[in-house]
């Protein structure tokens, strides 16, 4: 199964890089359509889409939304995974992604699953630490991933955590829960 997608790029130079970023999308391959933002109303409107995309995916239910990051050399496979690591996890479940492709930093949206089923979340964010990436790329660690710190970190760094933490705040009164189940 072939899934689209849609790139949003924006460029300043001192000089126009219209021709330099016209030659280098002619040399990608599956591009069926370009838009070119040519004045500053255009350019608004195509930002647009992207502003109103959690918008959109949340018409059709409650997403669960993982804000992860990769290495941007496994982004095209943790892409192409995705899909069919939430199938396997959430049968029926719909996927929605998007993200900064310069920091590979990827928004993981999926309609389907309830929203307390975690199920689906862990699946993604096990195949995030398969890739070498971070369980939280803009967002922090928080509560709602505390119980995926595992994946993100090794034993030592998490040891090397909590001595942090009980050197700043020995009697744990400081967010507890949040960050480290200490």
């Amino acid at each position: 199964e072939t899934r689209g997608g849609y790139v949003l790029l924006e460029a300043a130079d001192v000089a126009d890089p219209t021709d330099a970023l016209a030659t280098a999308v002619e040399s990608l391959t599956g591009v069926s359509d370009v838009a070119v933002a040519t004045d500053s109303a255009r350019r608004a409107a195509l930002w647009q889409y992207r502003e109103r995309h959690t918008d959109a995916v949340a018409t059709l239910g409650i997403p669960h939304k993982l804000d992860v990051a990769v290495p941007a050399g496994d982004m095209a496979s943790f892409l192409a995974a995705v899909p069919d690591v939430v199938e396997g996890a959430a049968p029926g479940a719909r996927v929605f992604n998007f993200g900064h492709a310069g920091e590979a930093a990827i928004h993981v949206n999926i309609i389907g699953p309830p929203p307390d089923d975690s199920a689906v979340d862990e699946a993604v964010l096990r195949l995030v630490a398969d890739h070498g990436g971070s369980i939280s790329a803009e967002h922090g660690i928080g509560r709602a991933k505390v119980a995926w710190l595992d994946l993100a970190y090794s034993a030592e760094e998490q040891q090397l955590r909590r001595g942090i933490r009980a050197a700043f705040d020995p009697d744990r009164i400081m967010n507890p829960a949040v960050l480290l189940r200490c």
